[in-house]
């Protein structure tokens, strides 16, 4: 897995297939997520969206976002493509 530190994704689109995110920050991005070989430590989400393959195990993924923190516009979608804008609730964030 590839790891990437400490950096600032502005106006992106990511998938975080294959990688390891430490550090990072998240602003105005789609974020993807179509297996379960990513991770992310200490990572913050601003006004992005994560959309969510839904085969994946919903509790593993809110288990690694509670790890971080992210602001009320980021949302959570499973399986967009097929039902436009079916938010997931997000768990509660803690900010440090």
């Amino acid at each position: 897995m590839k790891v990437i530190e400490n950096e600032h994704f502005m106006n992106e689109t990511i998938s975080f297939d294959g990688f390891h995110f430490i550090g990072c920050t998240f602003t105005n991005c789609v974020i993807i997520i179509s297996n379960l070989n990513f991770d992310f430590h200490r990572c913050s989400f601003y006004d992005s969206a994560l959309h969510v393959n839904p085969t994946l195990p919903i509790f593993e993924i809110s288990h690694r976002l509670s790890q971080s923190s992210y602001d009320n516009e980021t949302t959570c979608y499973r399986d967009d493509y097929k039902y436009p804008r079916t938010t997931v609730e997000l768990p509660s964030a803690t900010l440090h």
